[in-house]
């Protein structure tokens, strides 16, 4: 039946409506999606609000082109979407704006490990509120030796270990290197490790209250997980 000038003028009216509130229907997913910033300052990841879709009735789109049709559509995905990545965006930002791990509010442990021989696994345990991005490797220094066991250069980690609260991080230390003779060792019974940029240290328990150091002694970078710590 041929639609009278009156009916057009309608339909179009309603499709702009449909339009311009899904539009607006988007842009909240979008901005439910970003978070809110806690305390601290760090910006976190909320989940986004359930939000009522207005829905897309053929009726309101009848008579138009099937692009038209696809249009209308296509925005209410669009929005969701938007929404989505917003909240990934807030999430990674947390972990790009968190600051240095600080040793007052860690807890660091050391245990004997079967392989790799001649290795120590040190853990470090995130006990504050906040995320925090654990740089570099420990400091640690056995007994009052004056310089810190020197770094294993090439177990420095492609990314920097992000630590949220509860979280550890963990470092490989060696004793001597493998071969060294049992002549040329010396027992140590005392243990400190220190952040970097920090002058305090932590006084850490060896395991058997003593182990034996020869050359060849190296520290790794922190790693996110233990294996990874053990792998030199």
């Amino acid at each position: 039946m041929p639609l009278t000038t009156a009916r057009l003028a309608h339909r179009a009216g309603t499709l702009r409506s449909v339009a311009a509130g899904l539009t607006v229907v988007a842009a909240g997913i979008t901005l439910a999606a970003c978070g809110t910033a806690d305390a601290s300052g760090v910006k976190t990841a909320g989940a986004a609000d359930s939000v009522a879709l207005p829905a897309v009735h053929e009726d309101d789109l009848g008579g138009q082109p099937d692009d038209t049709r696809q249009a209308a559509r296509g925005t209410v995905a669009g929005g969701a979407d938007a929404g989505a990545q917003g909240g990934l965006r807030a999430e990674s930002g947390t972990e790009e704006n968190a600051g240095a791990c600080r040793l007052d509010t860690m807890s660091v442990g050391v245990t004997s490990v079967p392989r790799p021989a001649n290795h120590l696994l040190l853990e470090i345990t995130n006990q504050s509120g906040v995320t925090c991005r654990l740089t570099g490797f420990p400091l640690a220094r056995f007994d009052d030796a004056r310089s810190a066991v020197p770094e294993a250069a090439d177990t420095r980690p492609q990314a920097v270990v992000t630590l949220a609260p509860g979280e550890s991080g963990y470092a490989g230390l060696t004793t001597s290197t493998a071969n060294a003779p049992a002549a040329d060792t010396h027992k140590a019974t005392g243990l400190t490790v220190s952040l970097p940029g920090e002058d305090s240290r932590r006084a850490v328990d060896l395991p058997g209250d003593s182990v034996e150091i020869g050359d060849g002694a190296e520290v790794g970078y922190w790693q996110s997980d233990a294996s990874d710590a053990l792998l030199w």
